[in-house]
């Protein structure tokens, strides 16, 4: 596991070192009768217990982890994931969705899989979602963890998670968690999300909580520091990276918004039926851009999806108030102007008051390139890769 942030380390491999530990102790507390592969369930369904608050035979949920040309991370991905605290009597299914990928994603995903246990391949039923979804998936099984790979010439990662909503429907799943294929989670986060998820009630429908979040942690990948959450900044931000829903609430509204921002989407989706969005204390590792042209292809990107998400939620006064309040680059020019020459910010600042109409100008640019991405594609779900978050 080497491509993961170094704080990252820093903070997973004390853990992953204390489990361990853990395990050994058990075999030596009685050596006669418990052997390492027998000590290390028995460890993790109690670690499980106090991680979660949940007992083994009332833990249900799927996890789905879309992949769409995650080649060159998933390597260091799966021995993150691998490493989750997951106790393996529990009802877990594990679902990867390769979605049009053009690398070899799915075979080194099979591959890794295969040293868990024997795979088969199992017929699916046909999908409500997407048509064009393979009708066999391989599978791997240990215990009653299940995990599936499922592929679909369909881009999209919300597709990826519809499908996947869809299997966790099936296994009569209430929660299924979103694992995104090139970020790096805490061996103890699957657990502290899943936890959360039933404090917040997120398997009960009469419920107002259908979501929630986790913390994200984002150094570049040239930052050697120690580094804090990123502090959410928007009403309806989602942790698009990790973050936990209600498949019932999904199922209801006809699955994820097909948009390019789906977790924001999602986020507003719920505030505008005046559901809640929870938080957790789980953590999520991911690179954010670390250049200029990197950092402002990201920014057009979001603001191409904020712009579909105003023409899907344009006949919703609430959720229109809320994508105004999140999204500056949705109002009005003349609201946008004010927004940067606020007298309270520039009064008496000549110098500040030339930076904020620069800014402004460079705004109305990117604004510009979005709409031009959002001519060309009105209904895109994907984008080009950012290359300083790999």
């Amino acid at each position: 596991m080497i491509d993961q942030p170094t704080e990252w380390l820093h903070v997973c491999l004390p853990k992953i070192e204390a489990t361990t530990r853990s395990i050994i102790e058990l075999t030596q507390k009685d050596p006669s009768h418990l052997s390492l592969d027998e000590a290390r369930p028995e460890y993790l369904e109690q670690r499980w217990r106090e991680l979660s608050r949940v007992d083994i035979e009332d833990t249900h949920f799927t996890i789905v982890i879309p992949v769409h040309d995650e080649i060159h991370l998933l390597p260091s991905f799966l021995g993150a994931f691998l490493a989750s605290e997951l106790p393996w009597m529990a009802d877990i299914q594990i679902i990867f969705v390769v979605n049009a990928s053009g690398d070899q994603s799915a075979t080194l995903i099979k591959n890794r899989l295969a040293y868990i246990q024997t795979p088969t391949e199992i017929p699916l039923s046909p999908s409500n979602f997407d048509q064009k979804r393979l009708d066999t998936a391989f599978e791997v099984n240990r215990n009653r963890i299940r995990f599936l790979v499922v592929e679909t010439p369909t881009v999209g990662k919300a597709n990826g998670l519809n499908i996947g909503n869809e299997f966790a429907r099936r296994q009569n799943h209430a929660i299924a968690i979103n694992i995104d294929a090139n970020n790096w989670v805490e061996p103890d986060s699957i657990a502290l999300l899943y936890g959360r998820a039933k404090q917040a009630k997120l398997d009960i429908p009469e419920s107002g909580n259908v979501l929630v979040n986790a913390n994200e942690f984002c150094p570049t990948s040239m930052t050697q520091m120690q580094v804090s959450a990123r502090v959410k900044t928007q009403k309806a931000e989602v942790t698009g990276w990790f973050f936990a829903w209600s498949t019932q609430w999904i199922h209801e509204n006809g699955g994820f918004p097909q948009e390019a921002i789906e977790d924001y989407g999602t986020g507003l989706l719920a505030l505008s039926q005046k559901k809640q969005i929870d938080e957790s204390e789980a953590k999520i590792w991911g690179y954010c851009a670390s250049n200029f042209f990197d950092e402002n292809r990201e920014l057009i990107r979001f603001i191409y999806g904020g712009m579909q998400l105003a023409r899907r939620f344009g006949n919703d006064p609430l959720a229109t108030e809320i994508l105004l309040e999140d999204f500056p680059h949705l109002r009005p020019v003349s609201r946008r102007l004010e927004y940067y020459l606020s007298k309270k910010r520039n009064k008496g600042k000549p110098l500040k008051y030339i930076r904020s109409i620069l800014r402004w100008l460079f705004n109305e640019l990117l604004i510009f390139n979005a709409r031009q991405k959002l001519r060309r594609s009105p209904h895109g779900q994907t984008w080009d890769p950012i290359h300083s978050t790999k």
